[in-house]
């Protein structure tokens, strides 16, 4: 069966952290709740991406960064709208963390991986997203 085209892009540090929160919830809780989390995490980055425009703008985290954040469960998805139901995940950070302190300290790797993913979306490699 073909996997679903998703509404997000995920950056290398927004897969690392996703792997790292996994980690730490099973050690922590279990398979069953992991999988309930993750599960929302993922419905909760397709509403986004699919409600962009009648979502409040939350910046106060991220400053002037061009970044956006939506809160879920016990973290801030971070992201970067690219198009009218499209996002690009930056980062998953835990809502008890320096949401400012740690994007101004990967400032320059956030802004690196972006360009390569607007890379290789002009150049339409990015084959699991829908047209």
């Amino acid at each position: 069966m073909a996997r679903k085209s998703r509404q997000y892009i995920l950056t290398s540090t927004a897969e690392r952290d996703f792997r790292q929160a996994k980690q730490w919830s099973l050690s922590r809780w279990g398979k069953e709740l992991t999988a309930q989390y993750f599960s929302d995490l993922h419905e909760s980055a397709e509403y986004i991406a699919k409600n962009i425009k009648s979502l409040a703008e939350k910046r106060g985290l991220t400053g002037a960064s061009g970044l956006t954040i939506h809160a879920v469960r016990e973290h801030y998805i971070v992201y970067v709208p690219i198009s009218r139901k499209r996002i690009i995940i930056v980062a998953l950070i835990r809502q008890t963390r320096d949401v400012p302190a740690i994007l101004k300290a990967n400032n320059y790797l956030i802004c690196r991986e972006l360009d390569k993913i607007f890379t290789l979306l002009s150049e339409e490699k990015m084959p699991h997203l829908p047209k």
